[in-house]
């Protein structure tokens, strides 16, 4: 058995079963998806709301071309506007988006909450800073 392995196979199962219980509850509230609404909570809490597209690769775990096609689509129903030339885009959040993120956010708390409220605060707590070191690993890192 490989500890290792059967560790990230568990984390790829519950980030699985989290992000299927926040597409179907944010879409039927807010009319979002998890990935969208992940979108418009970096670009909310970015300073003036405005992100350049390449800063998103990495926390949005997707190649450039995926970010820029859900940015078209973001664009398209009114929650992010896209400003700037070719080599300095960048993604800006529109007074629409920020409204839809803030709503989304109760609903995505209260998932959350529930979903991790039979574990301990302090393991949770661990979990979270190793997830974030995990996150930040320099082998994870795109070349």
């Amino acid at each position: 058995m490989n500890t290792n392995l059967d560790f990230c196979l568990a984390l790829h199962r519950a980030n699985a079963s989290l992000q299927l219980k926040l597409d179907d509850e944010l879409g039927l509230y807010h009319g979002v998806g998890f990935n969208d609404f992940v979108l418009l909570n970096l670009l909310a809490q970015a300073d003036g709301g405005r992100v350049g597209h390449p800063e998103l690769v990495q926390p949005l775990g997707k190649p450039q071309s995926s970010v820029l096609r859900q940015l078209i689509m973001l664009e398209k129903i009114g929650l992010v506007v896209r400003e700037g030339a070719n080599g300095d885009r960048q993604a800006v959040l529109r007074p629409a988006g920020r409204a839809l993120v803030n709503a989304a956010r109760e609903t995505a708390n209260s998932i959350c909450t529930e979903a991790v409220e039979s574990i301990d605060s302090a393991v949770v707590a661990t979990v979270a800073a190793t997830m974030a070191t995990l996150a930040s690993a320099p082998t994870l890192a795109l070349s």
